[in-house]
C-alpha cells in the first residue's frame, strides 16, 4: 500500500506516518516545511507543498490512500457571519474541496481526520447554552462541521474519524501548544476543571487501520479514549514527570472560555493571533467524556494504559528538547 499523508509533521500525522512505516507501507509525507525535524531519519518521501496544495493532483498519483490530518482549524474569535468569519469557513471548505477532487479523480480512499466537536453531545440545558455560545464566537466549529459534511456528500469511500483529545509521543509543536510540555516546564498556572476523553495517538493510528479493514465508510467514526478530569490528568503528568512545586489552580471552564474569548478578540483587534495556550481553551471547554461506539467495540481496539501514554509522552519531550 502507498499512503499519502497530509499534515505529516503534526501530532496525528506523525502517528499515522510511523504506524504505516511499521506496517511496511510506502509513505509520502506532505508538509509546508522545507526540512521538518519531525521527519528526519524516517524512510519517507518528503514533499514540500504550498498552502493551497496546488501540487496535490500530481502527488497523489499511484497512491492507494490519502490521510488528511491537516484540515484547517480557524480558532481565532470572530463575529458570527462577519466577513472574517465567512472567509475562514469558505477557505476551509475550498481547501477540503481540493482534496476531495483529487481523491475522486485518483480513485484513492480517503481518511479525513475531523473533530469530537462535531459529534452529538450528552449535554445538560446549561451546557447546551455554553456550547451554542462557543459556536457563535469561533468559526472553527462551523468550519469543522462544514468540512465533514462535504466529505460525507462527496460519495467517496471515505473514513471520517472523530478522535478524542490526543496525547502521546511525537508532539513536534511549540511549547505553548503542548499540555505535557507546559506541565513539565511548570508554565501552567491554572487548569480547567473539565471532564474529557484522552486517546493515545498510536491507538488512533491503529484504529484507522482497523476501520479501513472493516470498511466503516460514509459516516462519522468516534474514537473514545480514557475518561477523566483535566485536573486529574495534569496531576498524573506532574506525578509521572516528577514535577515539584505548586500545582496549577483549578478554574471553572466558563471563566476560562470567557477570558480566552476576550483575549483572542484583543489580539485580533491589533491584527495578531492570541497565544496558542488561549486558542486551545474553546476546544477543551467543548470536550466531554466519550464511550466506545459499537463500531469501535467491533474493531477490537485495545487502548494503551493512560500511564503508558503519559510516560512515553514525557520521555519524548525530554529527549527531543530537554525541559
Amino acid at each position: 500500500m502507498r499512503v499519502l499523508v497530509l499534515g505529516a509533521t503534526g501530532h496525528i500525522g506523525q502517528a499515522v506516518v510511523r504506524h504505516a512505516l511499521q506496517r511496511g507501507r510506502a509513505v509520502t509525507a506532505v508538509t509546508r516545511q522545507p526540512d521538518p525535524p519531525a521527519l528526519r531519519g524516517l524512510d519517507v518521501n518528503i514533499v514540500q507543498v504550498d498552502e493551497g496544495f496546488r501540487a496535490l493532483p500530481t502527488l497523489v498519483r499511484g497512491h492507494d490512500l490519502i490521510v488528511d490530518a491537516a484540515a484547517p482549524y480557524p480558532l481565532a474569535a470572530s463575529v458570527l457571519g462577519s466577513p472574517a468569519w465567512r472567509m475562514a469557513v469558505a477557505s476551509a471548505l475550498d481547501r477540503t474541496g481540493r482534496v476531495l477532487d483529487v481523491a475522486l479523480s485518483s480513485q484513492a480512499r480517503l481518511v479525513f481526520i475531523s473533530s469530537f466537536t462535531t459529534l452529538p453531545r450528552p449535554d445538560s440545558p446549561l451546557r447546551i447554552l455554553e456550547t451554542s455560545w462557543r459556536r457563535s464566537a469561533y468559526p472553527y466549529f462551523e468550519a469543522k462541521a462544514a468540512m465533514e459534511q462535504a466529505v460525507l456528500e462527496s460519495g467517496l469511500p471515505s473514513l471520517i474519524v472523530n478522535p478524542a483529545a490526543c496525547l502521546g509521543p511525537w508532539e513536534f509543536r511549540a511549547d505553548s501548544s503542548s499540555l505535557v510540555r507546559l506541565v513539565l516546564q511548570q508554565r501552567l498556572p491554572v487548569v480547567m476543571d473539565q471532564d474529557l476523553s484522552v486517546l493515545d495517538v498510536r491507538d488512533l493510528a491503529e484504529a484507522i487501520d482497523r476501520a479501513l479493514a472493516h470498511e466503516l465508510f460514509g459516516r462519522p467514526l468516534p474514537i473514545a479514549g480514557h475518561n477523566l478530569n483535566l485536573v486529574e490528568l495534569v496531576g498524573q503528568i506532574r506525578a509521572l514527570g516528577g514535577v515539584n512545586g505548586p500545582a496549577p489552580m483549578p478554574i471553572d471552564p466558563r471563566i476560562a472560555a470567557t477570558t480566552a474569548f476576550w483575549t483572542s478578540a484583543a489580539f485580533g483587534a491589533f491584527g495578531q493571533s492570541a497565544p496558542d495556550v488561549w486558542r486551545a481553551v474553546p476546544l477543551i471547554a467543548d470536550a466531554f467524556p466519550m464511550q466506545p461506539t459499537p463500531d469501535q467495540i467491533a474493531m477490537g481496539l485495545e487502548l494503551r494504559p493512560l500511564s503508558m501514554t503519559l510516560l512515553d509522552a514525557i520521555a519524548f519531550h525530554r529527549s527531543w528538547r530537554p525541559v
